[in-house]
């Protein structure tokens, strides 16, 4: 559910991944993560983040992983290719289909009127609505977050974000305070330093830093559940070449195959405690 724009977390004693993935230039590592036997397969590259935990992010062996890393392998197997992912900053995935340089994002993006002025989009494989997230001592017990019982505290967000564009329009000329973060290790990390309040963002992400149980107990979703706001996308789909339709067609039918057969459904409770699609 990032944001396209155009002119182009953790206890921090706790031995979890999140803080580690805050260092990365453009496309640094290229990973094989699937291909077919024959070498005169054709490459497809597959551009990603990599710091978007559970949908992808590195392990403990600085391996990338995640739900976004099984599903690009499903879909090349279907499609019977060899595949590579590369990673880059999230503001340079788009001009990296644009230059040619990757064929595909499979980096959770969400489908926004901008992006679609720069891509094509296949049919969404995931809509994972946003939510707040706190601190239990903030005692946030608002049901529903507004500017007005809101007003003096601190929410942080991921920049360059639907989210961070939800809040914009939501708490514009109110006495809220908006602090940006350039991922979201970065934005779950501020929270647990007292940076900022409460945090805003994809509740899948959230809720996969909720699964640590050092985390679960010190920390809670808070306030409402925000879901079918056209401010957050129409949904997360693949991102390709705007010329590329050949390529979006076959992503569809590979989609729909592994939809169709459940192994979908198997990845997506792998990662998920419920569902995203």
């Amino acid at each position: 559910m990032k944001k396209w724009i155009v002119i182009a977390v953790a206890i921090i004693a706790a031995p979890v991944l999140y803080f580690s993935l805050l260092h990365k230039k453009t496309a640094t590592s290229t990973t094989q993560i699937a291909s077919a036997a024959a070498e005169s397969q054709p490459l497809l590259r597959i551009a990603l983040e990599g710091k978007y935990p559970p949908f992808e992010y590195l392990d403990k062996n600085q391996q990338l992983v995640g739900f976004n890393i099984d599903l690009a392998n499903a879909l090349c197997k279907e499609m019977a290719v060899k595949c590579s992912i590369e990673r880059y900053e999230w503001d340079d995935l788009i001009p990296a289909v644009q230059a040619k340089k990757a064929d595909a994002i499979i980096a959770t993006m969400s489908i926004t009127d901008e992006r679609e002025k720069l891509v094509q989009f296949t049919q969404p494989y995931a809509r994972v609505p946003a939510a707040y997230l706190a601190k239990n001592n903030r005692q946030f017990i608002f049901p529903v977050m507004t500017p007005e019982r809101l007003a003096g505290q601190t929410i942080g967000v991921v920049i360059n974000t639907t989210f961070s564009d939800y809040l914009a329009a939501e708490f514009d000329n109110s006495k809220v305070k908006l602090k940006h973060y350039p991922d979201a290790d970065a934005l779950l990390l501020a929270m647990n330093k007292n940076e900022v309040d409460l945090v805003f963002g994809d509740s899948a992400v959230f809720g996969e830093f909720l699964r640590d149980p050092l985390h679960a107990k010190d920390y809670n979703y808070v306030g409402n559940i925000i879901k079918g706001d056209p401010r957050l996308g129409r949904g997360e789909a693949i991102a390709l070449a705007k010329d590329d339709h050949e390529m979006a067609a076959k992503f569809n039918k590979a989609l729909d195959q592994l939809i169709k057969s459940g192994q979908y459904q198997e990845m997506q409770f792998k990662y998920f405690t419920f569902q995203i699609l």
